[in-house]
């Protein structure tokens, strides 16, 4: 039972999250948001009711003890976590309720107008947003390949763990407290913008303009992560790379080389969007091979499954104006991946 505080901080997420959304309805249909942010209440909903079977669905022969104390370890961190943020709004709130200087400064209209006048469509500007996408995915390798490595040891067996028990534990863990850490600040950011410390204010300087009145985007990505857990780890690992390096190349290169418009008012180009295309074929047939232990496919398939992989990127990247290609490149190719791996 001790996945229970994790399970019932996404549930009261997603119902703080949903009140926000209803809340401010009229506004969010305005501007196109309101499909999106309910897709990303759906997505934190889903990361608690599956988070009680992520450490065991590829370790059946984790003890229960042991699963027990992995929950155990997992809650805690991220009751810490959410209890050194609720002090730290609390502080912030009574200071700047106490002082009417602080709260003018901390006005998000001013706030907002700092964005937009800062704001710069350039090449730097995006390699700096990319880094954060390309953070959360290495987390991914870095822990895959120590829990590969004290796995060969056999320093895991020790510990009644394997190397999906091990490296799944502190990916889920730091990913899940990227997204605690994350959404209390942008809830926070929207509703109550003055109870954020100086610190956090920072980090939303860089953000894109678009993103002011709503939710970043890397903690619906890292969500959006959370189904392929249950895949094997190849698959799990390709859906995190398409959806930040083949993403990121597709976005650099369109805009340091595109000088071909995709499409009528697109600010895409055909230079971008091919290499996200050939980024996604690469990265698929790179991961395959390169992980082809756990996952034991014919180049039949795996040929197959990165070439399908590459059509949905492109409809994806072509089609979609209105929705977060962040939820649905890693859902849409997930799945198509998943399933023809298991036909």
């Amino acid at each position: 039972m001790y996945y229970l505080p994790t399970s019932i901080i996404f549930f009261s997420y997603s119902i703080i999250t949903l009140i926000y959304i209803i809340k401010n309805k009229k506004k969010k249909i305005e501007k196109h948001l309101f499909i999106n942010e309910i897709l990303f209440v759906l997505l934190l909903l889903n990361a608690g009711i599956l988070f009680p079977f992520m450490y065991k669905f590829h370790s059946p022969y984790l003890s229960l003890e042991l699963l027990n104390l992995l929950w155990f370890y997992s809650s805690f961190i991220f009751l810490i976590e959410m209890g050194i943020w609720g002090t730290t709004l609390i502080y912030n709130s009574i200071i700047s309720r106490r002082n009417s200087e602080i709260m003018a400064e901390r006005d998000y209209l001013k706030y907002r107008e700092e964005v937009n006048k800062n704001w710069v469509d350039d090449l730097k500007g995006e390699y700096g947003r990319k880094f954060l996408h390309l953070f959360t995915c290495s987390v991914i390798f870095i822990f895959w390949t120590l829990g590969t490595f004290l796995g060969d040891l056999g320093v895991l067996t020790k510990f009644g763990l394997d190397t999906y028990s091990f490296a799944y534990w502190w990916i889920i863990t730091v990913g899940f407290a990227f997204v605690f850490m994350f959404q209390i600040a942008d809830l926070t950011r929207l509703n109550k913008f003055y109870m954020l410390p100086n610190w956090a204010r920072k980090w939303y300087l860089s953000m894109r303009p678009k993103e002011l009145d709503t939710f970043i985007a890397s903690t619906a990505l890292v969500l959006s992560f959370v189904p392929f857990v249950f895949a094997p780890f190849p698959i799990f690992a390709a859906v995190a790379l398409i959806a930040t390096a083949a993403d990121g190349a597709a976005c650099i290169i369109g805009k340091k080389y595109g000088k071909h418009t995709l499409k009528k008012n697109s600010k895409k180009t055909m230079e971008g969007f091919f290499a996200g295309g050939i980024s996604t074929f690469l990265i698929v047939c790179l991961i395959m091979f390169l992980y082809y232990p756990w996952i034991l496919i014919g180049i039949e398939k795996i040929l197959f499954m990165a070439f399908f992989a590459t059509i949905l990127f492109l409809i994806i990247d072509y089609f979609t104006v209105f929705l977060s290609d962040n939820i649905l490149n890693p859902i849409f190719i997930g799945f198509a991946m998943w399933i023809i791996f298991l036909i």
